[in-house]
């Protein structure tokens, strides 16, 4: 059963609600596109860029990537949608893309909206939100700070 923890203990003088609060549940992934991967491998894909934060969203029903990063990795455009958040409605462009989760062997293949998340100040690369969610149970611990996500 994959387990993972994306919350945070304290470091340099803040609390570990403290980090929480200010990141949100945070998790490390790989993003790009493999078009030579194949699931009956056993093995990830070779994804261009390892090691970024994802936000775990429960508000958001769609997975996003950084627009700017999409672009930079020349992810494909399959299509633009409206889609709404806080500032309103806007068209984004919707890439496909693979996001791995290596804490938890874990991969996301699929539509990914282009937000302008780095650019509006936002420190995650991408968004993972409920249709990933909806796999997991996850344990958020507001006053500590820790955040575990399991399948079940």
């Amino acid at each position: 059963m994959p387990r993972t923890t994306c919350g945070f203990d304290s470091l340099g003088g803040l609390s570990g609600s403290a980090r929480l609060f200010i990141y949100g549940p945070t998790l490390v992934v790989d993003i790009g596109f493999d078009p030579s991967y194949n699931p009956a491998s056993n093995l990830p894909p070779s994804l261009a860029v390892t090691g970024l934060g994802a936000l775990v969203d429960t508000g958001a029903n769609l997975n996003c990537i950084d627009s700017a990063l999409a672009m930079q990795l020349n992810l494909p455009v399959i299509d633009r949608r409206p889609s709404a958040g806080v500032h309103g409605a806007k068209e984004m462009n919707i890439h496909v893309a693979q996001v791995y989760i290596p804490s938890l062997n874990w991969f996301i293949l699929g539509e990914f909206a282009g937000a302008d998340l780095i650019a509006g100040g936002q420190p995650h690369h991408a968004i993972v939100g409920r249709g990933f969610l909806r796999r997991f149970s996850m344990t958020y611990d507001g006053p500590s700070g820790a955040v575990v996500l399991e399948s079940r």
